[in-house]
């Protein structure tokens, strides 16, 4: 079996394309699921800035073929409409992409911590599926295990920032100080409870939260000391408010034209609003946007400004990378391993054959022998045997060359069963 993954990011796929291919909550199992019968284990990472899909399939080529089949398929959409530019990695390229992803080398903003949780609860739905068996969950906790390792030997993460911190600096940039600023947050997922964290941080006296669901929006008023409005309410609440912060999951527009429209009280005609729209879909509709005192910045916005930020951190890059690798060798040493593990132990179980039945053949010759001189025979031959051994079985364990080799030793010995990349 191969590891491969197939995928798109912000960074090449405008935001109004990638977001065509995102996976909800609600779709997220059904998918897992349909992605049986092309994968023997597969995973689905769907965030604000990108969709890749992990899998465990026979051949790399007609495994990617197939990926980038089920995601247009299960996405209704024509490959050589959408023209997306996938990108399509196999075995230790993966490996590598992911651990780098986890340590954050790989996000809109450099040293981003929140890709973690979002690998967790990737890995979580495709556990829950039964999609995801003992490599990657293997590839999972180890990436994680080296996100935190990189955190914690080198400053990539001495000042944690996210899509959402970005977009909260350039509120920052055009009000100051946001502790005397109405701020909004639409919605009441990962993005929208940590968007509400950072302000009630920053000590925003008006704070106020909306959601689709009202008594969700309650909760998190509570939890977070804001006010609560009633969906229904939309309009009122943009009027009210100089910061929107849009955060939902919904498969489009949350925030519409027409509502849009309808947001600016007579009384205020000149009130300046800035919308910050981290939503994939989109969730606030720019046509709506007629007035110069608003602004709007979706996530491709957002992407050319988190740029800024990586001169601060990119020296942490190499120090960031030298820790990852001995991680991405050990686990490409472990995924070899697992597809040699049968012909080793054919192999052993071969040698073990030979040796006993010599043994016997032996002992019997000579009856006069002592059960102590019996048993140092015994530990002689054992010992040659595992010599013999050590050489071919450490040969077996290289990542590059073991698979291969596997298949010669199984031809040479005719060893009981094939083992040809069998994990």
């Amino acid at each position: 079996m191969k590891l491969l993954m197939l995928g798109a990011h912000q960074r090449t796929t405008p935001v109004a394309l990638l977001e065509r291919f995102t996976f909800s909550a609600e779709t997220l199992p059904r998918a897992l699921e349909e992605l049986r019968s092309i994968a023997a284990e597969s995973m689905i990472v769907s965030t604000c800035n990108r969709v890749e899909v992990y899998a465990l399939a026979p051949d790399i080529a007609e495994g990617t073929q197939a990926l980038e089949r089920f995601l247009h398929t299960w996405h209704d959409t024509v490959a050589d409409e959408t023209d997306i530019a996938w990108t399509a990695l196999s075995e230790e390229a993966v490996v590598r992409h992911i651990f780098r992803l986890a340590a954050g080398l790989d996000s809109m903003v450099l040293g981003d911590d929140q890709i973690m949780g979002q690998l967790k609860a990737a890995y979580a739905a495709a556990h829950e599926a039964g999609t995801a068996g003992k490599v990657l969950h293997r590839l999972v906790s180890r990436a994680l295990a080296s996100g935190k390792l990189v955190r914690t030997r080198t400053r990539i993460g001495s000042h944690p920032v996210s899509v959402v911190s970005v977009a909260l600096d350039q509120a920052q940039r055009q009000f100051g100080n946001l502790s005397d600023r109405r701020c909004l947050v639409i919605g009441a997922g990962h993005m929208a409870q940590l968007a509400l964290k950072l302000l009630s941080a920053k000590q925003v006296s008006h704070l106020s939260v909306i959601n689709r669901t009202d008594e969700r929006a309650e909760t998190l008023a509570e939890r977070y000391h804001a006010r609560s409005w009633r969906f229904a309410e939309m309009e009122r609440a943009l009027a009210a408010h100089d910061v929107i912060i849009c955060a939902t999951a919904a498969p489009g527009f949350v925030v519409t034209r027409a509502i849009l429209e309808g947001a600016v009280l007579a009384d205020h005609p000149d009130h300046a609003r800035l919308f910050l729209d981290l939503s994939v879909p989109r969730g606030i509709e720019p046509a709506g946007l007629h007035r110069p005192q608003d602004h709007l910045f979706d996530i491709d916005a957002l992407q050319a400004i988190s740029a800024r930020n990586h001169g601060a951190r990119a020296a942490e890059i190499e120090s960031a990378e030298a820790l990852i690798e001995p991680e991405v060798r050990a686990f490409m040493e472990w995924l070899a391993a697992q597809s040699v593990v049968p012909t080793i132990r054919e192999l052993r179980a071969y040698a073990e054959d030979i040796r006993a039945a010599e043994l016997r053949r032996a002992l019997a010759h000579l009856p006069t022998l002592s059960e102590e001189e019996q048993q140092t025979i015994q530990a002689l031959t054992t010992a040659i045997v595992n010599k013999l051994l050590h050489h071919p079985i450490m040969a077996l364990k290289d990542p590059a060359d073991g698979p291969q080799l596997a298949q010669t030793l199984n031809r040479v010995f005719q060893l009981s069963q094939s083992h040809e990349e069998n994990i």
